[in-house]
């Protein structure tokens, strides 16, 4: 009767992400000491269907969250504490990697990137899932460390995943070829130089949005065959002073849109 259910009857070694754990841990292993490498680890979660195992499930059954924003419907109680639950284990997992690290003493000479490629409504307007303009979707966490990376800093400025690339490449001391439309965060990462961009673009299906400092414009067109050609709808948010996104600011700031 759970949209989603309560802890999965899959004991902990055989859970998605703890096998991709475990995987990516003899990958580690497999390289002698001192020799470079790479390592992707995608974890499956946190993802629909938001299944967890009875030791994840114990741990947050009894928390509280707040509602979704602007939400409608039930609150996603049972969805959030799940999605807790998944976030908790990748963020253990990460320990592990590190205590790895520091095993192999490489922890001082590794650049450690956490990342996702979505977010996930929860809710939110009372929308679930993924595709969406809005920032509880369209917006992930990065979380940088390493030799010479800045500590404590939070940035402010939006920025996007697809410079993650260049920003390996530097850090190996491998040219960044000219035709990549990756760019380099190494030197605001070292320094706190400037950003590589002053906005950042994100498009799926009908939609396209474009983000500078705090303002965030999202065009939408009403169908996937429209022309080119056609003028699409335009929706302008400031973040910092409507984190929810409900106020429509195009009609009162044409200057920014």
């Amino acid at each position: 009767d759970h949209d989603y259910p309560g802890p999965s009857l899959m004991p902990d070694d055989a859970y998605a992400d703890n096998w991709i754990a475990q995987n990516g841990l003899r990958l580690i292993r497999s390289v002698p000491r001192g020799e470079p490498w790479f390592l992707q680890i995608n974890f499956n979660g946190p993802h629909p269907p938001m299944d967890v195992t009875k030791s994840m499930y114990d741990k947050w059954k009894n928390a509280s969250f707040p509602g979704p924003r602007n939400g409608k419907g039930k609150d996603m109680a049972d969805q959030r504490r799940n999605y807790a639950a998944m976030i908790h284990n990748i963020d253990r997992w990460l320990a592990v990697f590190q205590e790895e690290l520091d095993r192999r003493g490489e922890r001082e000479n590794t650049l450690i990137v956490y990342c996702s490629d979505h977010g996930e409504m929860l809710g939110d307007r009372g929308l679930t899932g993924k595709s969406q303009p809005f920032h509880p979707s369209a917006c992930v966490p990065l979380v940088v460390a390493g030799p010479a990376v800045r500590q404590n800093v939070v940035c402010d400025q939006p920025v996007e995943t697809l410079d993650l690339t260049a920003t390996f490449l530097d850090f190996a001391g491998i040219a960044v070829p000219g035709e990549m439309d990756s760019k380099s965060l190494r030197s605001f990462l070292e320094n706190g130089s400037p950003l590589p961009r002053t906005f950042v673009t994100s498009s799926l299906g009908n939609w396209s949005l474009v983000m500078a400092g705090s303002y965030k414009l999202v065009a939408t067109r009403r169908k996937k065959s429209d022309e080119a050609g056609s003028a699409p709808d335009l929706v302008l948010y400031d973040l910092k002073s409507d984190p929810a996104e409900t106020q429509d600011l195009s009609e009162r700031r044409p200057d920014i849109v």
